[in-house]
């Protein structure tokens, strides 16, 4: 305790009572506050005026204004109460006055710093400045709390609890610490700044020696890039240059290939004609007619059949003389008469067993004889072809239009030739057919047959499907020819294949019709639903894999929009194969109204062909006497033979296809959904 303090405790102590002591103690700590750093804190009312400072502006007062603020006073009466109070209010006015100057001062310095501090840091910038704010409330509710306590008495602000001051030496290290913050801030701020220029500056170097490799590296791409474009140009001439010689070799290789194979066929014909018969030449006057001559084989066969024929003729003149022996009346009850009945019944019974022999053998020979007559029909078919072969104009294995090869002719039609040939620039083999205009026709007959030509091939184009033959190309070779390219079809076509088989197991004939339906639904779903109208056995083609494929769209019909749901009318009356079309094909008294029932009557006749071997109206008939006698007009209802044995759903379809009355008749899309052509895993 300094010296002043106490002497004016020693000139005091004897005026007043030893029960006031303790109160004028802590009158003079509480006026020796600012004096001494090492005095006792003073009550709360002294030091709440400075306490909301302090918190508001993070600066606290110095020493010199707390001295001035506090007078001193050698009064120890009564009234020290009173003084002190007043004192302390001059003290926070001035405190106040001073505190507003120097905050305005310091906050614009804070500001500043934080700032630079922003700029360098990414801090969360709401908390101090919260922070800050709730300080400064609390600092306010402090200072206002003070002021309404001042009225209390004496006796409530020696009770309060203490609150310590900051000191003078406080107050001034708070000073230097606050101007050393900001110096240290500051340096930060500039060594965080150079530290990032220093990295940016790496950046900045990494990406322009990134850029220069990348530039390097476009330039090589760009040069590789101009080699590679030569290279290919250079490959394209060099190809230009040997896609003659290249077409050359292969079709030489072809042409090798297919003069074999021509060989090879001619010298199979002689052969077969040798064992199976050749077609012979007989003239009759001035006319010339040919007949077909048997070959050995047949020859063989035929007079085995004849001599099985003489055998079983002698043994039923045998039976039936043995029939005839007369027996006497008297011997009849005689034992031996008994005997030669029983010799009689014995004899019976070997010539029964000989000639059910005989039928045995008959039989093995008729069977030997069909098979040889289905070889006949087949060389005579072959013997055909190489005619029509040597014959044609076409047949020194041309080149058409600059890429088809052709090779050996597949057959010949009225006006069309069909040979097979190869695609030297898509790499595939195709059928060529050639359509011949005679030179003897009119100029009109010509003009009809293009036209009829042309509307074949807008129609077959844009048919894209996996049963129909597709229509790859059209050009013209001269003045009177032009040919068309198809799909070749390395199988048979369905006529071929009755012929050699002329009754098919329902299994396979019925994956057949399947295939079929499934090419006429494609043609019915078409924005312009398309009518066949020529569905026969000639038209339907196998490729290598057995797939059935429809072709030859000649006769085939546009069903306009604006047709109604009878039909279209038929304008080409006449035309196609009568075994195989409707009743309302051969109406005469009006013009007949067709639509895709057509070929659901077609698709019938082919399933019954295939199942039972033969047609069921006009089989043997030509297509004169059908079209004389109204066969197909009196076909009201469909016989079945009782052999094969066929399934009735098999029947019942062919009952539906072939409906008589064409508005009962099914159409292609009703029929597409029947249980027979519906194929589900049991």
């Amino acid at each position: 305790m300094s010296e002043d303090m106490l002497l004016h405790f020693s000139s005091n102590s004897s005026n007043q009572s030893d029960q006031s002591l303790p109160t004028k103690i802590a009158k003079l700590e509480a006026r020796m506050v600012g004096k001494a750093p090492s005095a006792a804190p003073a009550p709360a009312q002294a030091t709440w005026p400075a306490a909301p400072c302090v918190a508001k502006y993070g600066v606290a007062a110095t020493a010199e204004n707390l001295s001035e603020s506090l007078p001193s006073s050698d009064s120890d009466d009564d009234n020290g109460t009173a003084y002190l109070i007043q004192a302390n209010t001059q003290k926070r006015r001035k405190l106040e006055e001073d505190d507003n100057s120097s905050a305005s001062e310091h906050v614009e310095a804070v500001a500043d710093i934080g700032q630079k501090v922003v700029e360098t840091t990414d801090p969360k910038p709401g908390v101090d400045v919260n922070r800050r704010r709730q300080g400064r409330g609390r600092g306010h509710a402090a200072s206002g709390r003070g002021r309404g306590s001042r009225v209390n008495g004496q006796a409530k602000t020696q009770t309060s609890p203490p609150i310590n001051s900051p000191s003078n030496g406080q107050l001034i290290n708070s000073h230097h610490k606050d101007g050393w913050s900001k110096e240290q801030i500051g340096s930060d701020d500039r060594s965080s700044l150079e530290e990032e220029i220093t990295s940016l500056r790496a950046k900045v170097a990494a990406l322009e020696e990134d850029f220069k490799k990348s530039r390097q590296e476009a330039a090589d791409y760009q040069q590789l890039c101009h080699q590679l474009e030569k290279e290919l140009k250079d490959l394209k001439d060099y190809d230009q240059q040997m896609k003659p010689k290249r077409m050359k070799i292969i079709s030489d290789l072809l042409i090798s290939v297919s003069k074999a194979e021509r060989q090879e066929a001619r010298l199979k014909v002689r052969q077969d004609s040798l064992r199976l018969g050749s077609v012979g030449v007989i003239r009759a006057g001035t006319i010339i007619s040919e007949t077909w001559e048997d070959g050995q084989a047949l020859k063989d066969l035929n007079a085995h059949l004849k001599h099985l024929l003489e055998i079983k003729e002698a043994v039923e003149r045998q039976r039936k003389s043995l029939k005839k022996r007369p027996t006497d009346k008297g011997d009849a009850i005689d034992a031996e008469t008994g005997s030669q009945e029983d010799d009689i019944l014995m004899q019976d019974e070997i010539y029964k067993s000989r000639l059910a022999s005989i039928k045995r053998e008959e039989e093995t020979v008729m069977r030997e004889r069909d098979r040889y007559e289905l070889e006949k029909g087949r060389l005579i078919r072959e013997m055909k072809r190489i005619r029509d072969e040597d014959g044609s104009r076409f047949n020194n294995f041309q080149i058409l239009n600059h890429r088809y090869a052709l090779l050996n002719l597949l057959g010949k039609g009225g006006f069309s030739e069909v040979y097979k040939a190869y695609d030297l620039v898509e790499h595939r083999y195709v059928a060529c057919k050639l359509h011949g205009l005679n030179a003897q026709w009119s100029e009109e007959k010509k003009q009809s047959y293009i036209r009829h030509a042309i509307r074949e091939y807008n129609i077959h184009k844009t048919l894209v499907h996996h049963h129909i033959v597709r229509l790859w190309d059209i050009f013209e070779i001269d003045q009177n020819t032009f040919c068309t390219i198809l799909e070749y079809c390395s199988g048979k076509d369905l006529d071929a294949v009755l012929k050699g088989t002329p009754i098919l197991p329902e299994r396979e004939a019925r994956i057949i019709i399947v295939q079929i339906f499934q090419g006429l639904v494609y043609l019915n779903k078409k924005t312009q639903k398309i009518i066949h109208y020529d569905l026969k056995p000639g038209n339907v083609l196998f490729d290598e894999f057995g797939v059935a494929k429809v072709t030859d769209f000649g006769l085939s019909k546009i069903v306009e929009d604006d047709v109604g749901s009878q039909g279209m009318e038929l304008t080409s009356q006449g035309a196609g194969t009568y075994w195989y079309l409707p009743p309302e094909c051969f109406e005469l008294s009006k013009t007949p109204l067709i639509s895709s029932k057509v070929d659901v009557w077609s698709a019938g006749i082919l399933l019954y062909q295939m199942l039972f071997g033969r047609r069921p109206f006009g089989h043997d008939q030509s297509q004169e006497r059908i079209l004389r006698e109204d066969t197909i007009i009196k076909a009201r209802k469909v016989e079945f033979p009782s052999r094969p044995a066929v399934s009735n759903e098999a029947k019942d379809f062919i009952r539906r296809c072939l409906t008589y009355n064409q508005a009962e008749r099914p159409d292609v899309l009703t029929v597409a959904q029947d249980l027979y052509l519906t194929y589900t895993k049991k």
